[in-house]
């Protein structure tokens, strides 16, 4: 996760669901978090221009621990992806903004609440080699959508994030294969601290059986916080990966962390087992790492279990739900956050998806999203978001 600690890419999905789903991140999909609209699978070009618009209900617009404002607002979201895609080479970018449109709180309307931006690649030189580069930028006016890995709220206020992620795979024999990533990301607050993250990701899996895998890997970080010293963290891990039963599966990864020459109290750690069932897929997670906050100019030690259930009800009909726990601790602050996201979505033609969302999160700890600095004393802060949105999408082959 780039300006953050280091998590696989499906459970980054995971926990980008809590807010996608609610309505904190709409429209077309996070450019961080999720891949572009998938193309056909013929070879060649394609253009998926999209159109979202939303009604949502927002319980406590400023994210405030008492006297909690309310508002109604209409969001549009227009998009467009496009593409060429072929067996060695893919190339895809998108692009997406939305315009929202308050009720009572009228100041807060503007044409460019968010603006997302991506470009991946994907070139497979050689058969044992994959090489890829993702660049995404991310420009929000509410914050909280930056802190995936810990959940916690923000003050509005305009937020940006620039991603390069370039990564390879290779295939050293039919049971031994090497993984590495290079992560950078820089976040940048009005008025506030700019983050600079380097993270660096080396794996090596070894299939000891058609069920078992496991293998060394190594997270490096590199925090720098504008006027601040840098900061710089290693962790060495073990994994293993099993197959329960073909449809059942469970990861673990773990092993020491040493920051500025320092054994972490926490070591760096994930877990998860995933379940697939007939119409629809089940999964539990567990995450420590060392993150970043927005605002902060310090890592944090978080702590993460998250969860998601999706079943398809009826033919295109889909329900889900995706509960989550954050807890986060720093020299400044320390807090924790209790989140649930439910939706259900109806496939109305092909071209056209009708889905409603709520989402449930309540933060409680020392530090105040309205000021971003720690407090003496517990503050809590209790959000509803309710939202009700039509999709339109139309994917075409380009000759």
């Amino acid at each position: 996760m780039a300006g953050h600690g280091h998590i696989p890419y499906w459970l980054r999905v995971v926990l980008a669901q809590t807010f996608v789903a609610g309505g904190l991140l709409p429209g077309a999909a996070h450019a961080q978090l999720l891949p572009p609209t998938a193309a056909p699978a013929q070879t060649g070009y394609y253009l998926t221009p999209s159109l979202s618009v939303a009604e949502v209900y927002d319980d406590n617009v400023f994210f405030a621990s008492s006297a909690r404002e309310h508002d109604f607002l209409t969001r549009l979201s227009p998009g467009l992806q496009a593409g060429y895609q072929s067996a060695p080479l893919t190339v895809a970018g998108g692009y997406s903004f939305d315009s929202e449109i308050y009720s009572r709180h009228s100041a807060l309307t503007t044409a460019q609440m968010r603006q997302r931006g991506s470009i991946d690649v994907k070139a497979t030189p050689i058969q044992v080699l994959t090489l890829s580069v993702s660049v995404t930028y991310f420009q929000t006016r509410t914050p909280v959508e930056l802190n995936l890995e810990t959940g916690l709220a923000a003050r509005r206020v305009l937020a940006e994030r620039y991603t390069a992620n370039p990564a390879f795979t290779y295939r050293y024999d039919p049971l031994t294969t090497a993984k590495g990533d290079y992560t950078y990301s820089k976040d940048l607050l009005a008025g506030g601290v700019t983050i600079d993250s380097h993270i660096e990701t080396l794996t090596l899996d070894r299939r000891l059986s058609p069920r078992d895998t496991v293998g060394p890997g190594y997270i490096g970080r590199q925090f720098a916080f504008a006027g601040f010293p840098v900061l710089t963290s290693h962790a060495v891990t073990l994994g293993w990966s099993h197959e329960l039963t073909p449809l059942t599966a469970f990861t673990l990864r773990g092993g020491p962390r040493v920051t500025e020459g320092t054994v972490d109290r926490l070591p760096e750690g994930s877990a998860s087992i995933r379940q697939t069932l007939k119409n629809g897929e089940v999964s539990l997670a567990y995450a420590s790492t060392l993150a970043t906050v927005i605002g902060q100019a310090a890592a944090a030690t978080a702590q993460g279990v998250t969860g998601t259930a999706t079943v398809e009800l009826l033919p295109k009909l889909k329900l889900s739900a995706a509960p989550a726990y954050f807890r986060v601790s720093s020299d400044a602050f320390k807090a924790s956050v209790y989140a649930v996201t439910l939706e259900a979505s109806q496939q109305l033609t092909k071209t056209l998806v009708l889905a409603a969302s709520y989402q449930f999160s309540l933060q409680r700890g020392t530090i105040n999203p309205l000021t971003g600095t720690g407090t003496p004393s517990t503050v809590e802060v209790l959000h509803n978001i309710f939202l009700i949105r039509l999709t339109l999408t139309y994917p075409a082959r380009v000759d």
